[in-house]
Order: structure tokens, then sequence, then C-alpha cells
């Protein structure tokens, strides 16, 4: 009788499916291959399989994050968010037992068909990672995204690293301790920057929008902060002529521009801000606002300078205020003067 041969509980496949990403350069786009090869093959792995593949798979996915990691937050979504990300973020591999239950959301990890970068990460902010980016605007929830998967990476790399005994011992292959400071100089990068993003994530930051506000027309925006700057590209310009200067290159050939004022901000304040907006040649002002629900979506209120709706408000009055007026007594379109 011949024997049959042994299983060795998908050991092989998991092997052949590693040697492929390495052979294809360590890339974001392999490592997805490598990701969706592996959750195939996680029902049939035993104790210790499953263990060696959360190993690989989060030693393996140190290069493709190093490797985006000097690019603009944009870049890094557009790269990582459906084919690294995933994974970091999902619950650590392991083979079923029966006395086990699995993360109910761990379902919820995988990219859906047709899904782009940024609706993963709109949908993972309200379901999986509810605690953890759904009070951030959608615009800055990446960021926070980045930041917990190099967060969640660094712990399992730990353990699976100290769980490995070829791995922990004195004569272990350096790569592994290697591995480890990899992502830890990652997490402390992120740890360094995560509470600013967040503090200007909160939907707080801007008005709440009522039924006078408009769609977004998504002009040329400033901000100003509560110190009164006027801040483009990360830039801050006070109140002078090179303000005035900023604001209108900002404009280019059209009289609009779009402001993200801090609802709190004072009417005083604004109108220096449009003193300088009309100099600079810009007729009205789209004041950015948010819906008080997630996703927070952007919608503006238009602001004027000397002409428009008169709210009889006293200067020291809050520009939510203003808003929350011009609900009251008009509609969309409504030009509120600030003066």
């Amino acid at each position: 009788m011949k024997a049959q041969p042994r299983d060795d509980y998908n050991h092989g496949k998991l092997t052949t499916a590693i040697d492929t990403f390495i052979a294809a350069k360590r890339t974001a786009t392999a490592f997805a291959e490598l990701a969706q090869k592996v959750i195939a093959l996680r029902p049939g792995m035993d104790a210790t399989v499953a263990a060696e593949a959360e190993l690989r798979m989060v030693v393996l996915a140190l290069d493709p994050v190093t490797a985006h990691n000097s690019a603009s937050i944009t870049d890094q979504i557009n790269a990582l968010a459906l084919t690294v990300w995933p994974t970091l973020l999902a619950p650590r591999i392991e083979a079923d037992q029966l006395n086990r239950v699995r993360d109910p959301k761990a379902g919820e990890y995988p990219p859906k068909p047709g899904e782009d970068a940024d609706a993963y990460i709109l949908r993972l902010c309200m379901s999986a990672l509810v605690t953890d980016c759904k009070h951030a605007v959608p615009e800055l929830q990446g960021s926070i995204v980045a930041a917990l998967a190099n967060r969640r990476a660094t712990e399992r790399v730990r353990i699976a690293v100290s769980e490995c005994l070829e791995c922990s011992s004195e004569t272990a292959d350096v790569g592994w301790k290697n591995a480890v400071a990899g992502w830890e100089a990652l997490d402390r990068a992120s740890a360094q920057t995560i509470t600013a993003v967040e503090d200007a994530a909160e939907p707080g930051n801007w008005p709440i929008a009522g039924a006078a506000s408009d769609d977004d027309p998504q002009l040329p925006e400033a901000e100003l902060t509560m110190r009164g700057d006027i801040v483009v590209d990360g830039h801050g310009y006070g109140p002078n002529q090179q303000r005035i200067d900023v604001l209108k290159d900002l404009r280019g050939k059209g009289d609009v521009i779009a402001l993200h004022f801090h609802p709190d901000q004072n009417l005083v304040a604004v109108r220096a801000v449009l003193d300088d907006a009309r100099k600079a040649g810009v007729q009205r002002v789209a004041v950015v606002a948010r819906e008080a629900v997630y996703p927070y979506r952007r919608r503006v209120y238009w602001v004027a300078n000397g002409s428009g709706l008169r709210a009889n408000l006293r200067p020291t009055d809050s520009l939510q205020l203003l808003l929350h007026a011009v609900d009251e007594v008009a509609g969309p379109g409504t030009v509120a003067r600030v003066d």
C-alpha cells in the first residue's frame, strides 16, 4: 500500500506564496496578493503554521511601508490603504480552534470589491475602527489610520518574534531584531505627530452646517487660526500686505475663495480677513462648514464685507451665531454681510 503524503497544513503553499512576493520585489501590490493567498490558506493551517504566517506577514510588511514612508500622506494612502494596511489592522493570524471565537470585526478589514482607498478608510472608520477615527473629518482620517497600522504592526511583531524560539535566541538571525526595531521606529515617528493631527481633525473646528448652507464648490482655500493668522499650504501670514498678496495669489483668476474659520471666531476677526480679501480682489468668501453627523460632509456659507444680508449682530458675536442667524431667515445661496 502506497504511503499517503503527510498533511503540512498549507506550510508549503505559504512558503511558495512568500517566495513569489520576494521575487516581485516586495512591493505593496505584491504584498496585497500575498495577503489574499494567506487569507485563503489560513483555514487549513494548524497553530504552528499560523504562527509562522503571522510572523512572516508582519515582518514582510515592513518593506512596502518603509518604501513609502517619506511620501505624502496622500501617496501613502494610495499605495498602502488597500494593499498593506488591511493586514496590519486586522487581528493576528491564528489557526481555527473550537474553543475560540474569531473577532466579529475581522471581516471588515479586507477592502470590498470596487472600493477605492478613500471609501475604504471612510467605511473602516465607522465600523471596525469606529473608536479610533470616526471622530475625525475624512480628510485627516488617513493619517490616523496610518499611525494605527504602524502601532498594531509594532505590537504584533514584538509578540510574534518573542514567541519564535529561533527568532529570539542569542544565535538568532539579526534580521528578526531589525524588523522589530524598524516597526518601532515607524511607530515612534507616527506618535510624534498623531496628537496634533487628531486635534486638527476634530469636527468641532468647523462651523456646523444648517439649512442655508450650500454644496461645497471646491474653491481655493485658506484657514484663519484663532490667533488671526491666515494659513495657506501650511504657511502662516499675519495681517499685513503679504497676507493680501497671498490671498490675491490664492484666488487666481477668479473672485471667490473658501476660508476655514473656527466657529468661535468673533466677527471682528472675520471682518479683518474679509477686508484683506476684498483688497486682494475677492468679492465673496465661502465659509467652510460641516454637517453635524458622520462623515461630516463639507458645506459652505457665503459672506462678504459691505454687501449682503445683515444679521444685526455684535462685533464680538461668533461666526457660528451669524451662520445660525442666516439659517433662521434665509436659504442656500444667501450672502451674509459682515461689517
